[in-house]
């Protein structure tokens, strides 16, 4: 029989998730904080389980680098 595992454990594992994508995700964008978000997340996710752990999710979202989106060049001869 497998051993039950409660809504903490649930909880952490979320927050651990989470903080593992933003910080991946903060490195694929060349962000120096990428450490400081991942742990936010994670704070805030583990002392406020949903809530607090939106929000820092949203505000990364907003301030997160989204790629400069430089222009490839089309070649004149087109």
């Amino acid at each position: 029989m497998a051993p039950e595992v409660g809504p903490g454990a649930l909880f952490f594992a979320a927050a651990l998730l989470g903080s593992v994508w933003i910080y991946r995700d903060a490195k694929r964008r060349e962000m120096d904080t990428a450490d400081v978000w991942a742990v936010g997340f994670f704070v805030a996710f583990v002392l406020l389980p949903i809530l607090g752990g939106i929000v820092v999710f949203a505000l990364y979202l907003q301030r997160r680098n989204r790629g400069d989106g430089t222009p490839v060049s089309v070649p004149s001869d087109w």
